[in-house]
């Protein structure tokens, strides 16, 4: 016998209705140490199989039960031990056909004592193999559920965040649904006051604990770089979703290239004051506005890469007016790639019409709507990848502080209408008690404002006459908001150079001059070629000043 089977004994069940070959099989086995087992038929050896047994012979031809029947019941309960089968020397085709539904091999009568030692040790040994690697896949599976567990609970409690349900003026609900195998998929809240709501939805590719982990980094990430951001500035205004993708991406592009993945996500900002959704896309799917009073769907598309590629341009982010009663719809890539039974993808066309179709109903009924007609479509309520919906409804009536001042002028592209815009300026200035101004003094806004209006109609009209320049002034409690609009070439302040003051090189004081002089400058185009410089200056609290 083998040597290492010194601490338990080979045992071996005999199935054969003939006494004389029960007692030679069983002599010849015993004396070489094996434990036998006899079973006087078919019926009789199922019953007495036990996960004890290492090895069996079985008679082809046996009352009650034959050996082939008695062949398919053990296979397939007993996974991958291989019977040996008995049969008489005119009858091998049956036992080459036995072979066939698991057998280990046959040994015809009259029986040669060393082939049947010989058969018997190695199909002991094939059984103990198959059940080491049954072991191990047992194992793996143990392991991959873990790790499918872990997963999933990071993705429960870190990745998926809690809509806010007390933001006055936006209702927002979420719908999860995770599929089999945990994805990348993420979203979170950032309230930063009580007019301003930030909203992230990516997905990481990829699936299991790895991104997961990397989504919980990544989120991680989005909490510091905001924190960072808004110290480093000194100022009260907020950092932009452009300076903080950039800052993000900054911090995470050595992990993702190390992991070979990327990130692609949708960052927007709801500020409720300027009633506007100012997003970076970075490769997402498209987010669904519908605007209630136009009736109307668009589609809102960035032009930025998922993070993780090498940067070759700034991120830029984009601006979308909205009104009380408009929705926005933000999902994975889940919900529209939900395939059908003939292999039909769901699509964002059906989507997006089942939107429009269903855009007044209640945020959680409209939720429901979308679940219901993904499993109708699929025909299941599970998928191949996670299910993420996020509504964000911008509530009747729009929650918007209270404007204490506004006013509008519209020049020509012509520097003779700089004074004009000074004195705009000043005369929206002087509704403002001097005293409400703080460490950024109104001569500044109208520094601020006579560079912009001066880089308007160098740069984006390229001294074209005739063309237009909007500018809409509006007062707030706490600051004071300029909005310059034109329909020029874009500009991107990101790709201009710093100056040096050490009079090596003209150019970048414009920019400097401007941001240096405002608490906060936004510069976006929208969709219809629209540029806009937003300037905010910021105003001393009353209370501060005794008032």
């Amino acid at each position: 016998m083998d040597g290492n089977r010194t601490t338990k004994k080979i045992r071996v069940l005999i199935a054969d209705d003939d006494p004389v070959i029960q007692a030679l099989v069983k002599r010849i086995l015993q004396k070489a140490g094996y434990d036998v087992v006899i079973a006087e038929n078919g019926l009789r050896a199922v019953e007495l199989m036990t996960d004890r047994i290492d090895a069996v012979l079985l008679d082809l031809h046996m009352p009650e039960m034959d050996g082939l029947a008695c062949l398919r019941i053990i296979s397939r309960k007993y996974k991958g031990l291989p019977p040996i089968m008995l049969t008489a020397s005119d009858d091998v085709s049956n036992a080459v056909e036995a072979m066939r539904y698991g057998a280990f091999d046959y040994i015809t009568k009259p029986f040669n004592p060393k082939q049947v030692l010989a058969l018997v040790k190695k199909s002991s040994q094939a059984y103990e193999q198959a059940k080491r690697l049954r072991k191990v896949e047992a194992e793996l599976i143990r392991a991959r559920e873990h790790e499918f567990f872990v997963a999933s609970e990071i993705q429960r409690t870190m990745l998926m965040g809690q809509p806010p349900d007390d933001f006055e003026g936006l209702g927002v609900a979420s719908l999860t649904i995770p599929s089999q195998r945990v994805d990348g998929d993420f979203y979170d809240f950032f309230k930063l006051n009580d007019h301003t709501l930030d909203l992230l939805v990516a997905d990481v590719m990829g699936k299991g604990l790895m991104a997961a982990f990397l989504g919980a980094a990544m989120k991680s990430r989005f909490l510091r770089v905001m924190n960072e951001l808004e110290v480093s500035s000194g100022r009260q205004a907020q950092p932009s979703p452009e300076q903080i993708i950039t800052a993000v991406h900054a911090g995470m592009i050595k992990q993702m290239e190390d992991l070979e993945t990327f990130v692609t996500l949708c960052y927007g900002r709801f500020d409720l004051e300027a009633a506007q959704f100012i997003f970076v896309d970075c490769g997402h799917v498209r987010t669904i506005y519908y605007n209630a009073q136009a009736n109307k769907i668009t589609l809102l598309q960035g032009v930025n890469m998922p993070l993780g590629f090498p940067e070759i341009d700034p991120f830029k982010q984009i601006i979308q007016p909205f009104s009380p009663g408009d929705l926005f719809v933000f999902y994975s890539d889940g919900l529209t790639e939900a395939t059908n039974h003939e292999g039909e993808m769901y699509g964002e066309r059906r989507l997006t019409d089942l939107i429009f179709k269903n855009a007044g109903f209640e945020n959680e009924n409209l939720l429901k709507t979308i679940r219901q007609r993904i499993e109708n479509f699929t025909g299941s309520k599970t998928f191949d990848d996670d299910f993420t919906c996020v509504l964000v409804r911008i509530d009747q009536p729009l929650n918007r502080p209270l404007i204490t001042a506004t006013d509008k002028l519209e020049i020509k592209n012509d520097l003779d209408e700089l004074a004009s815009v000074r004195s705009f300026v000043r005369n929206f200035c002087e509704t403002v008690p001097v005293n409400r101004f703080g460490a950024k003094p109104m001569d500044n806004l109208e520094i601020a404002i006579t560079e912009v209006v001066t880089n308007i109609i160098r740069h984006a009209y390229k001294s074209q006459k005739g063309r237009k320049i909007v500018i809409e002034a509006e007062s707030y409690a706490e600051k004071l908001v300029l909005m310059v609009y034109d329909w020029g070439c874009g500009f991107d302040p990101e790709k201009v150079p710093p100056p040096e003051f050490d009079g090596s090189k003209h150019g970048g004081f414009g920019v400097f001059i401007i941001r240096e002089s405002v608490d906060e400058v936004i510069y976006s185009r929208n969709g219809d070629g629209r540029n806009c410089t937003g300037l905010t200056l910021l105003l001393r609290k009353e209370k501060e000043n005794g008032v």
